[in-house]
C-alpha cells in the first residue's frame, strides 16, 4: 500500500492544480463574501449616531452658544463618546470573525485595528483635556482635577481605565513594541477590555448626552453588549474550541540550529479548513506555554491528518516549541490569512522570502500549476540559514521553475541586491508579467514592494502579509 493510499504525507512533492480536489488534502477555506463592507457600514454608522446622539442632546448649540465652560464640556462629551465608539470598532476588527479575517486578512484587520486604537486614544486625551479646561473654568485647576479623578462618582473607576487605555497605545508604538516579546504585548493588550469596563459607568451615570437620554442609553448598552459577544463567541470562542480540540505531536525535525519543522496530526486537522500560505496560533498544552499562542506559517500543503508548520528559535516560547516532545497536545487557533492560491492560479509567479518567511512560499508551491514556472528569490544572511531548500528545488523543477538563493548581508553581495529593480530585471526578465509573494521580515517586505512596483507589476499582484504586532 501507498503513502497516499494510507493517507500520509508523500516523500516527495507531489504535482496538485489548485483547482482539482485532491482526496487528501484539508478543505479550503469558505469564500468570505461581502463581510468588509459590512463591516465599514457598521462602523460608519455607529460613528454618525453617535454624533447624531451629541448633536440631539444640544452638544452643537452648546458648542457656538458663547458660553465659555459649556463650550468645553460638549467638545468633551462629544470626544469621550468618539473615543468610547472608536475603540469599540477597534475592538471588533481585531475580534477575528471568520467572514471578516478571510476579506482582508488578519494582519490588515489588526493594522485597523490598531490605527482605531490610537484615534481611540488621541480623542481621549482631548476628552480629558477639554474635560478639565471645562471644570477648571468653574472653579480651579486643582478642583478639577480632584474632582475628575475621585471625588464624582465614578471617576476614579474613569482615571484607571483612562490610563489603561493611554498604557496599551504607548506601548504599542513601533519603536516600543519591536522591543517587547510577543507574550508580553499579548497580556498586555489583554487590559483594554479592563479599561473600556472600568470606563462604562461614568459615561452611563455622568455623561449628560446618556444619563438623561433612555433611549441613547439603551442604544450605548446594547452596542457594547453587542461588541461583548462577537468577542466572546469569535475571540475567545476559538481559544476555547482549539483548546478543547488539540492536534497532537507527530515530529519536530531540526533544520538548523536556530529552525525546525512541527508536524501536528489528528482527526481535527480537516476542521481546520487550513490552506497553503497561510499561518496558526499554536499553544502547546504545557505548564510554561499554554498561556502564550504563537504565530507560526504553514509550511507544507495541509493534509486530512496532518498540518506542518516552520518554527525559528528566537528565545523564550519559540526555543521550546522546537524542543516540543512527540505527543504534546497543541491548540490551534486559526488558520489565518487570506487565500491568495484563486489570484495565482493560471499566472506565472515571483516568489521573495526570507527567513522562516520561506515556509508558506514551499507550501505555496504545493498548489501552483505544473507550467506556473515559479521563480523563488530565497534571502538569508547565512547559507545555515536555508531551510527545506531540497524540497523547493523538487518542487520548483516538476513546475518548470527555479530557486534563486541570495546569501549574505546586503552590502556584501557580489552579484548586487537582488530587491534593487536592475538586479531584479537581470534575474528576471519577466518580472513585469509576473504575479508576486513576498514573505518575510517588514523591511524586506517593504523594499521588496517598492522594486516589484518599479519594475512594472501592479500593485494588486504583489500578495504579502504585513508584521501584525
Amino acid at each position: 500500500m501507498s503513502r497516499a493510499d494510507r493517507g500520509e504525507a508523500p516523500a516527495g512533492p507531489s504535482v496538485l492544480s489548485p483547482g482539482v480536489a485532491h482526496p487528501h488534502r484539508a478543505q479550503r477555506p469558505r469564500h468570505p463574501g461581502p463581510a468588509l463592507g459590512d463591516a465599514l457600514t457598521l462602523a460608519t454608522a455607529l460613528i454618525i449616531v453617535t454624533i447624531g446622539i451629541w448633536v440631539r442632546r444640544g452638544g452643537w448649540a452648546s458648542v457656538t452658544g458663547g458660553v465659555w465652560a459649556e463650550s468645553w464640556e460638549s467638545i468633551g462629551a462629544l470626544t469621550g463618546l468618539l473615543a468610547t465608539s472608536v475603540a469599540l470598532i477597534g475592538i471588533a476588527f481585531a475580534a477575528r470573525t471568520h467572514r471578516f479575517e478571510r476579506a482582508i486578512g488578519l494582519d490588515r484587520a489588526l493594522l485597523w485595528h490598531r490605527w482605531m486604537g490610537e484615534t481611540a486614544a488621541l480623542l481621549l486625551v482631548t476628552h480629558i483635556v477639554t474635560t478639565v479646561i471645562a471644570f477648571a473654568s468653574l472653579s480651579s485647576l486643582r478642583d478639577a482635577i480632584v474632582q475628575l479623578t475621585g471625588e464624582k462618582q465614578y471617576m476614579a473607576m474613569a482615571t484607571v481605565g483612562a490610563f489603561g487605555m493611554l498604557l496599551i497605545t504607548v506601548l504599542s508604538l513601533g519603536f516600543i513594541r519591536r522591543h517587547l516579546a510577543y507574550e508580553t504585548w499579548y497580556f498586555i493588550h489583554l487590559l483594554i477590555y479592563a479599561s473600556l469596563a472600568l470606563a462604562f459607568a461614568h459615561e452611563i451615570y455622568l455623561g449628560s448626552d446618556l444619563a438623561f437620554d433612555p433611549l441613547a442609553r439603551a442604544f450605548w448598552i446594547s452596542v457594547s453588549v453587542i461588541v461583548l459577544l462577537i468577542v466572546v463567541v469569535s475571540r475567545w470562542g476559538k481559544v476555547i474550541r482549539s483548546i478543547a480540540r488539540p492536534l497532537t505531536v507527530l515530529s519536530v525535525t531540526p533544520l538548523n540550529d536556530v529552525a525546525a519543522a512541527i508536524e501536528l496530526g489528528g482527526r481535527n486537522v480537516s476542521d481546520l479548513r487550513a490552506a497553503a500560505g497561510q499561518f496558526a496560533l499554536l499553544r502547546p498544552l504545557t505548564s510554561k506555554l499554554v498561556w502564550q499562542p504563537h504565530p507560526y506559517s504553514i509550511s507544507a500543503a495541509p493534509r486530512v491528518d496532518r498540518i506542518r508548520f516552520t518554527v525559528k528559535a528566537l528565545g523564550g516560547a519559540s526555543d521550546l516549541m522546537t524542543r516540543l516532545p512527540v505527543g504534546t497536545k497543541v491548540a490551534v487557533e486559526g488558520p489565518y490569512g487570506t487565500k491568495i492560491y484563486e489570484a495565482l492560479r493560471g499566472e506565472k509567479l515571483l516568489l521573495i522570502a526570507g527567513g522562516v518567511g520561506i515556509g508558506p512560499i514551499r507550501s505555496l508551491l504545493e498548489d501552483f500549476e505544473p507550467d506556473s514556472e515559479p521563480v523563488v528569490i530565497y534571502r538569508a544572511r547565512r547559507a545555515e540559514e536555508i531551510v527545506h531548500y531540497d524540497e523547493l528545488v523538487s518542487l520548483a523543477e516538476t513546475r518548470n521553475g527555479r530557486i534563486i538563493p541570495v546569501i549574505g548581508r546586503t552590502i556584501e553581495l557580489k552579484n548586487g541586491n537582488p530587491l534593487d529593480p536592475d538586479v531584479m530585471r537581470r534575474l528576471v526578465p519577466d518580472v513585469a508579467q509576473r504575479i508576486g509573494v513576498v514573505c518575510g521580515p517588514q523591511p524586506m517586505i517593504s523594499a521588496a514592494f517598492h522594486c516589484l512596483r518599479s519594475c512594472g507589476v501592479d500593485e494588486d499582484d504583489i500578495h504579502f502579509e504585513r508584521i501584525w504586532w
